[in-house]
């Protein structure tokens, strides 16, 4: 009887055959084990609207949004298996802040893979993509290759392209990727906040306003004072309408602005239509909700008021300008407060 070893380089394990009568038997050899990397991350469970700097109200797996600026913050967890089981882990947060410019197509990102609680998984590196949808490029800074344990800081630049009198809008779109020699690498992918690019401000042959970007899910506020003497009967007017309409369209729910002409000049002849004026040269039927809103129109859910002409065109005219600083366009929801 005769016994030899044979080394399987591949694996490092040994394989032995018996020999008996010239007649070969090999004994079964053992699977090599297989290495992988699995990745979980928490869900941005809710999104949060805030009037006032995202970044300053930043909280765990929530995103939190204000015309402009985004934040985002999730647990993620990478896992080492042999075979399947779990070796060894990985925990951390990922934490995002855009900021968007109401007047450039340019703008920028900062994110970081936070400090790594590791048990047995040294030598994960990460790999960060963004993508920014389309009409979107994007510019991705970030140590990539880093090892996860320390907190490693990255950004990226956006820069958009809207032709005129039109508009783009989509979610960034991150990707995560995480490798170890000898492991399957694993990853995770999820998504910003939807941002919108436009060039709608328009005049007859010029521009109003240049193009510009802003998160449309989130509702801006058209303020109005009763102090301020130049808009005060309208300020009244709104306030007073406010309370009186169930529903309270502006203060708590939100009113939508529209921007077809004809529309507009059928729902102000149905709320002042027959008001009297005593005297067209000096005052205005002023309507509220606004006849360049959805919810105008309705004189069952509307009230009118007899005004100052000048106080309603100056009323109008801070609206008008609302409208363009905030880049409300037609469909976009939005409060009317009166303080």
């Amino acid at each position: 009887m005769r016994i030899s070893v044979h080394r399987n380089a591949a694996v490092g394990t040994a394989l032995a055959t018996l020999v008996l009568g010239g007649i070969g038997t090999a004994t079964a050899q053992a699977a090599p084990a297989t290495y992988g990397i699995t990745v979980d991350r928490a869900p941005a469970v809710r999104t949060a609207y805030t009037g006032t700097a995202a970044a300053a109200r930043c909280r765990l797996n929530t995103l939190t949004v204000t015309r402009t600026s985004m934040c985002l913050d999730i647990a993620a967890r990478v896992d080492l298996t042999r075979n399947g089981r779990p070796v060894g882990s990985a925990t951390f947060t990922i934490k995002h802040s855009m900021t968007l410019k109401t007047s450039k197509l340019k703008w920028a990102e900062s994110f970081t893979v936070g400090k790594a609680s590791l048990v047995n998984a040294g030598g994960v590196r990460v790999h960060v993509s963004v993508g920014g949808g389309r009409g979107v490029k994007t510019a991705v800074k970030f140590p990539q290759g880093s090892t996860l344990g320390p907190a490693h800081k990255g950004s990226v630049g956006y820069a958009a392209r809207v032709a005129k009198k039109k508009l783009i809008a989509g979610p960034a779109s991150y990707r995560f990727t995480f490798t170890k020699a000898g492991y399957t690498p694993g990853g995770f992918a999820y998504k910003s906040a939807k941002y919108r690019c436009d060039d709608t401000f328009w005049g007859p042959t010029k521009r109003t306003k240049n193009p510009g970007c802003v998160f449309p899910s989130f509702p801006p506020v058209f303020t109005l004072s009763r102090s301020d003497a130049k808009v005060r009967q309208s300020a009244n007017h709104i306030l007073d309408a406010q309370r009186r309409i169930a529903g309270h369209p502006g203060a708590s729910t939100p009113l939508h602005r529209i921007t077809d002409s004809r529309t507009i000049a059928a729902h102000r002849r149905a709320m002042c239509a027959h008001v009297h004026n005593p005297d067209p040269r000096k005052y205005d039927c002023d309507e509220y909700p606004f006849a360049a809103s959805k919810e105008g129109g309705n004189p069952h859910r509307g009230s009118t008021r007899i005004i100052s002409a000048g106080d309603n065109r100056s009323a109008g005219s801070r609206l008008g300008g609302f409208y363009k600083s905030q880049r409300v366009l037609n469909g976009d929801g939005y409060f009317v407060h009166i303080k």
